[in-house]
């Protein structure tokens, strides 16, 4: 119900054993045979690592390595065999390898049937698979284990939507809604079950819910839409599409760890690092972005993260340095360039700002904060007519800027272009009518 961000700154085949307990890697895979409790399923089948970072593989290793001491145990706990197998699957899963998390999942479950975890982690992995019909299944399965489960109710009614049957996911999500009553997520679901089977009225109570519940879920706003619509209500329809996103609400799931936080690679480390720092906790980012960095030296994007960090923590003269680096490894990274820009305008060195700011430009010629930080860089060093040129890229690109259209009607009314200054601004206020400098500049050009 998460690449890499780009923000600006101001910011196996082995055979097993009573001889044989170390794993053998070959490019066809890894492989362990099942134990006695589980001997009607197939053995766990790795898949080719090499295309994994060395430090992933590492991990691979060490899962392996646990699960093939349980198996060569003679008196080994099953809980214990069915926790090596689960968390060698949950590797598994975070790193795409479904078919091979699916058959780990179902060892730990034939070894621990009580257990809520296993068949939990299977339909996440059916529902990665596509298969939602099994995945349902093994979502029913676990809810036999513990029937007042949130996350499971919500991703099991969530299933069923997907799988075209609102008329049994809706029980689901009351279910779950009984149990935590401003569950953003359950309400979500409630009311695009409630809206497919044509309940409109109950739909948009459900949705509006649902975004009290969590006001950043703009997913919300799309069948709410759609629900005020078919309700005859036309201008809260239109209110709520302007407003629709790819936001979901949030679902705490206690089991469900997030893939990035399950490899120890060097993506894995930036992931958590932008996740700290958007919290404002900037020794925990810097702490995640140099673990990052000691499995990857040379990753211009973590470097570039670190140095956005030390920025936001207040230690600019660190922020350039790790700029500058990132800038000898990868010339062309324009938020590089961009960042060095801010940092070179905050402390009053306009003329390498605009530099900086150009680099950026030449390097991402789309990137609108680029040209409205050197559009307005030049119009501060008098260069009216070359800063027309970046603010009228940068509405281009993102007329939601309102900063743009303002310093684009500063530059036209420094050049007395008034006609033309007269036009930008009807157009920017129809976009931004409530903007009073946008007002103020269209009385000073009257």
């Amino acid at each position: 119900m998460m690449g890499r961000p780009t923000p600006s700154i101001v910011i196996v085949t082995v055979c097993l054993s009573a001889a044989c307990t170390q794993p053998r890697e070959a490019s066809s895979g890894i492989s362990a045979p099942a134990a006695s409790a589980a001997s009607t399923l197939a053995p766990v089948t790795l898949p080719d690592l090499s295309a994994l970072a060395e430090s992933v593989r590492d991990q691979f290793r060490e899962r392996y390595e646990r699960l093939t001491r349980a198996l060569s145990a003679e008196n080994a706990a099953k809980t214990e065999l069915a926790s090596a197998y689960g968390d060698l699957g949950r590797l598994l899963m975070a790193s795409r390898f479904n078919d091979e998390a699916a058959l780990c999942y179902q060892h730990a479950a034939a070894l621990a049937p009580d257990d809520l975890r296993w068949p939990y982690f299977l339909g996440h992995v059916y529902l990665r698979k596509g298969e939602r019909a099994q995945a349902a299944a093994a979502f029913e399965r676990a809810l036999t284990k513990k029937p007042a489960d949130l996350p499971t109710l919500v991703w099991l009614g969530e299933t069923y939507l997907d799988d075209g049957r609102p008329d049994a996911a809706q029980p689901v999500f009351v279910k779950a809604l009984s149990i935590e009553p401003r569950s953003a997520a359950a309400l979500f679901g409630a009311g695009r079950a409630t809206l497919a089977q044509r309940n409109y009225r109950d739909a948009a109570q459900y949705l509006e819910r649902a975004l009290a519940a969590d006001s950043r879920a703009s997913a919300v706003h799309y069948p709410l839409a759609m629900a005020y619509r078919a309700l005859g209500d036309r201008e809260r329809a239109e209110a709520h599409l302007g407003q629709r996103g790819g936001n979901f609400p949030e679902l705490p799931d206690p089991l469900l760890q997030p893939d990035g936080e399950i490899l120890h690679s060097a993506v894995a480390y930036e992931n958590r690092g932008v996740e700290a720092l958007k919290r404002a906790d900037f020794a925990a980012a810097a702490a995640l972005f140099r673990q990052g960095l000691e499995l990857e030296p040379n990753d211009p994007s973590l470097r570039y993260w670190l140095g956005a960090t030390l920025y936001a923590s207040g230690d600019p003269s660190g922020a350039q340095h790790e700029f500058e680096a990132v800038l000898q490894q990868s010339p062309d990274f324009a938020k590089a360039h961009f960042s060095l820009g801010a940092i070179f305008e905050a402390s009053g060195r306009r003329p390498a700002a605009i530099e900086q700011f150009q680099a950026a430009v030449k390097s991402d010629p789309n990137m609108p904060d680029a040209r409205l930080r050197l559009a307005e860089a030049l119009r501060a060093s008098g260069q009216l007519q070359a800063s027309m040129v970046h603010y009228e890229a940068a509405v281009a690109l993102d007329p939601g800027i309102a900063e743009a259209w303002i310093g684009g009607a500063q530059a036209l009314i420094g050049l007395r272009r008034n006609e033309q200054a007269a036009e930008w601004l009807a157009r920017a206020q129809r976009i931004h009518p409530n903007r009073p400098e946008l007002e103020e500049l269209a009385k000073r050009l009257m």
